[in-house]
C-alpha cells in the first residue's frame, strides 16, 4: 500500500494539572527516597563510612572492642579527622600492645544534601538509559525476532542444532492490527486465550525485566554513589513505572480493556495520563511503529531514547486513506 504523503491533523489536547505534574513529583519523589537512603549512612559525629568499604566497617567494630576491652592511650586517638580519608590508630595499654593488631577505620566526610540530590538525579539519568536501551533491544531482537538475523544467532544454531527462536505473540499482534490500531481478532486465534492479546505486562515480564535491568545498572548506580539498599528499592520502582505506562498505554490504543492487579501491573494508576501531551506522542509514535515498512522503526514505547540515537526513528506515520483501509477491511472479512 503506498502510504498518502498527508498527514492526518492531531488533536492538540492540552494536559491537564495532574498529568502535567505526575513526572515531576515522580521524580522528585525518587531524589527524596535516594537521599533519606543515602543519609541512614551518616553516623550521629557527622561522618560516614564509604558504601563499599567494608574493610574499614570491620575495623571500625575492632577499634569499639578494644575500648570495651581496656584502656586505651587516649580517647582522641580513635577519633576520626574531620575530612577525607583520614587514618587513626588504636594499641592497647603498653603492657599489651603487641597482642592487638593495628586498625585503620577509613572515613569520609558526609555528603551535602546538594550533592546527595545530584547522586540520585545522575542515578535517574543513567537508569533512564539502561532501561530504554533495554526496553530497545527486547522490543527489537526478541518481540520482532531480529535475534534469529544476527550471526553469532545463526552460528549457535548451527553449532547446536538449534531451532529459530518463536517469539511471544508479538508478531502475531502485528499481523492482525489494522491501519487505524483495532484489531481483527479473526486473523490471529492463536491469541484468543489472551484477553489482551500479547499488548500487556504480566507479572511475570515485570520480573523477568527487572532482573534484565538490575545487572548493569548495579555497577554504574554503586559509582555514581547510590547505596546497596537505594539500588535494591530504586531499579525495581523505576521497571514498576515503565510497566504501569506500558499497560495503560498499550492494551487501550488497540481498543482491549484495562489490565487488572491480578494479571500484571494494573493499568488505573496512570490512566489519567491518556489524552495528556506526553501520553498522545507515546500514541503516535507508536502508530508509526506498526505503519512504517516492515515494523522497522519506533521501537521505544514508552521510553524513547534509544530510537534516536540507532537511527531508527521514524517519527508519526500518517494513516492510510479511508478508502483504503476499507478494501483492507474488506479484504480481512472476506
Amino acid at each position: 500500500i503506498t502510504r498518502s504523503p498527508h498527514r492526518a491533523g492531531a488533536a492538540n489536547m492540552a494536559p491537564g494539572r495532574a498529568a502535567t505534574r505526575t513526572p515531576l513529583v515522580a521524580l522528585l519523589t525518587a531524589c527524596w527516597v535516594c537521599i533519606r537512603l543515602r543519609a541512614r549512612a551518616v553516623g550521629s559525629d557527622g561522618h560516614v563510612f564509604a558504601t563499599a568499604a567494608a574493610p574499614a566497617r570491620s575495623a571500625v567494630a575492632s577499634t569499639r572492642s578494644l575500648l570495651r576491652s581496656g584502656p586505651v592511650l587516649g580517647a582522641s586517638a580513635v577519633a576520626p579527622p574531620p575530612r577525607a580519608f583520614a587514618a587513626s590508630r588504636t594499641r592497647r595499654a603498653a603492657g599489651n600492645e603487641g597482642l592487638y593488631p593495628e586498625v585503620f577505620p577509613v572515613v569520609i566526610a558526609a555528603p551535602s544534601g546538594l550533592e546527595m540530590l545530584g547522586e540520585g538525579l545522575a542515578g535517574l539519568a543513567a537508569l533512564y538509559v539502561i532501561m530504554s536501551l533495554n526496553e530497545y533491544i527486547y522490543h527489537r531482537y526478541f518481540q520482532h525476532l531480529g535475534i534469529n538475523k544476527l550471526d553469532i544467532a545463526r552460528v549457535l544454531r548451527k553449532s547446536s542444532n538449534l531451532d529459530t527462536y518463536k517469539g511471544d505473540g508479538h508478531v502475531e499482534h502485528h499481523r492482525e492490527t489494522l491501519d487505524d490500531m483495532t484489531l481483527d481478532f479473526r486473523r490471529q486465534p492463536d491469541l484468543d486465550a489472551d484477553p489482551w492479546r500479547g499488548t500487556a505486562f504480566p507479572w511475570w515480564a515485570y520480573g523477568a525485566m527487572t532482573v534484565s535491568v538490575m545487572g548493569p545498572s548495579i555497577p554504574v548506580l554503586l559509582a555514581l554513589g547510590w547505596s546497596a539498599a537505594a539500588i535494591a528499592v530504586g531499579v525495581p520502582s523505576a521497571v514498576l513505572v515503565h510497566t504501569l505506562a506500558w499497560n495503560a498505554l498499550h492494551p487501550n490504543m488497540h481498543g482491549l480493556p484495562d489490565v487488572p492487579l491480578t494479571h500484571g501491573p494494573p493499568s488505573g494508576p496512570m490512566a489519567c495520563l491518556r489524552g495528556s501531551w506526553y501520553f498522545e506522542w507515546l500514541r503516535k509514535n507508536h502508530e508509526g511503529h506498526h505503519r512504517t515498512e516492515g515494523a522497522h522503526g519506533n521501537y521505544n514505547v514508552c521510553l524513547p531514547l534509544m530510537d534516536q540515537l540507532a537511527g531508527t526513528y521514524v517519527g508519526e506515520v500518517p494513516a492510510a486513506p479511508l478508502e483504503v483501509q476499507e478494501v483492507v477491511r474488506s479484504g480481512a472479512r472476506a
